[in-house]
Parts: C-alpha cells; sequence; structure tokens
C-alpha cells in the first residue's frame, strides 16, 4: 500500500479526492481505473500509461473481480463521473478509493505524461482561439464574434490559461441566453476547453 489515500481530502460520500502532482508522484504504486468512454481514452486528452479502461457504466460489474481493500483510483475527464464512480465503490464495500481531483484537464494542465495518438498535433493558445471563433460562425451563434477579441484586447493580446478559462466562463453564461441550440454551444465550450488543457503557450512554439 502506498500513502497516497493518507493524503487524500476526504469526501461526504467515503471516498477521497487526491492532486493530481501527488498521484503523479506515486507511480506505478497505485491502481489507475478510467472510466471514460473508449474513444475518450484515445481523444485528444489522451489518457495515463497503464490505466485500466472500466467505462462508468461497467464499474459495478468489475469491481465484482477487484479486492475491498483496493487502492484504486477512479479517473475521468474532469473528476464529475469518477467521483460517482468512486462513490459506487464505497457503496459496494471498498476503503480505498480515491478520485482524481480536476481529471485528465488537470492532469494536462500539470504538463504530466499522457498517451496520445502519435498523430496529435500541438496546440498553441491561438489555435483554440481560432476554433471558437470558426465554431462560433458555424453556430450562427447569436453572441457577436467580437465579444471573444473584446475580452482578449482586454488582456493586451493572447492570454493566459487562467484568463482564457474565465472568457469560457463569460462565454459560456451569454450563449445560455443567446444561442439557438445550447446543447450544441456546450460542446464547443467543452471542446475549447480540452483543446486549452493541452495548449501550449505562444513563447513555447519555437
Amino acid at each position: 500500500m502506498s500513502a497516497l489515500y493518507e493524503k487524500g481530502t476526504p469526501h461526504a460520500e467515503g471516498y477521497r479526492d487526491v492532486d493530481v502532482s501527488t498521484v503523479a508522484g506515486v507511480g506505478n504504486g497505485v491502481r489507475l481505473v478510467d472510466v471514460r468512454e473508449p474513444s475518450e481514452l484515445e481523444g485528444l486528452l489522451g489518457h495515463i500509461a497503464g490505466v485500466e479502461r472500466v467505462p462508468l457504466g461497467t464499474v459495478e460489474e468489475a469491481c465484482g473481480r477487484w479486492p475491498r481493500d483496493a487502492e484504486l483510483v477512479m479517473v475521468c475527464r474532469s473528476g464529475a463521473r469518477s467521483g460517482r464512480a468512486a462513490a459506487q465503490l464505497v457503496r459496494k464495500g471498498f476503503h480505498r478509493v480515491m478520485n482524481l481531483r480536476g481529471g485528465m484537464l488537470a492532469w494536462n494542465e500539470a504538463g504530466l505524461p499522457v498517451v496520445r495518438p502519435a498523430s496529435a498535433s500541438p496546440l498553441l493558445m491561438t489555435d483554440v482561439f481560432d476554433t471558437l471563433l470558426a465554431r462560433m460562425r458555424e453556430l450562427g451563434s447569436a453572441v457577436p464574434a467580437t465579444t471573444p477579441r473584446v475580452l482578449l484586447q482586454a488582456h493586451g493580446g493572447v492570454p493566459t490559461r487562467e484568463q482564457f478559462l474565465r472568457m469560457l466562463e463569460l462565454l459560456q453564461a451569454a450563449g445560455q441566453v443567446a444561442v439557438k441550440d445550447p446543447g450544441a454551444w456546450e460542446q464547443v465550450l467543452r471542446g475549447c476547453r480540452d483543446m486549452l488543457a493541452v495548449a501550449r503557450p505562444e513563447s513555447s512554439a519555437t
């Protein structure tokens, strides 16, 4: 057993939340279970080497083969689905269950090793911005296309990741009342959020 569980933050549902840096520091001493769909593991955010692939809908069936005292870290895109999986395991009698706080978004943002398709091209912050504008035009969004540019100009050019995240939050709020297809708008912002997690600052492009 590693000391990872003891370092976690207790959650009301009985599992513990652990940070990506803490999990990465343990190395091979912990069992990682990714509950995303197979296509997601091979997508933009990639997956952690050696992770077990157990989609959320199959967790309760799969866990019947696991020892109840297994030290498990559940992983997903953002930490939401893996939190649900962790809660399921606690209800099944597992004692050392953890949830990766922030999921693969946080893992990528921390620059930790990720397995992803060899064809994946490096992304820059400007790529995220260009994609956002293009998708807004495709959707015919009632959110003015100038809005992202105004927000960027307020930051003196291409913003930091944190500033870009704030911009996406503002656009999400505006889109909820302005767009014709809120579901499609949510997918655009979700895709940009994923891109942002793996994008490099412009200064590291060379």
